[in-house]
């Protein structure tokens, strides 16, 4: 994955299609399952690295926490903090595990961050 220039190239468009499509978006990144960020742009200031390590490891959480109460596979994590919105979701792709992350302002609609970023991910699968 270290240099895939393929994959690079597939996740920063992942990333400016989240930039370009939603309201509000401080910063999007998407990162590998255990925190490494691949593509990233941050609007103001915001630590995409710390991001990258956060998502991972939410990320890992949502999972562990739909196995153990039989919910399943867990399709994203939200959260939704006083001043906007952090939603998460993975991408599967052969033998790597992509985590997309969005923070958004007030001003996002919720759903539309979560319809946009599963467009996203979809494209990242098929990549």
């Amino acid at each position: 994955m270290k240099n895939d220039p393929a994959l690079k190239s597939a996740a920063q468009g992942a990333v400016q299609t989240l930039m370009d499509r939603l309201h509000g978006v401080r910063c999007c990144v998407v990162s590998t399952e255990d925190g490494f960020e691949v593509a990233a742009h941050v609007q103001g200031q915001g630590s995409t690295a710390r991001l990258s390590a956060m998502a991972s490891s939410m990320a890992a959480l949502g999972m562990i926490a739909g196995e153990e109460n039989q919910l399943g596979h867990c399709a994203n994590v939200v959260i939704e903090a006083a001043e906007g919105f952090i939603v998460m979701l993975q991408a599967q792709r052969p033998g790597l595990t992509l985590v997309i992350s969005v923070v958004t302002s007030r001003e996002a609609v919720l759903g539309q961050i979560l319809y946009v970023s599963r467009e996203a991910a979809r494209t990242l699968e098929q990549a």
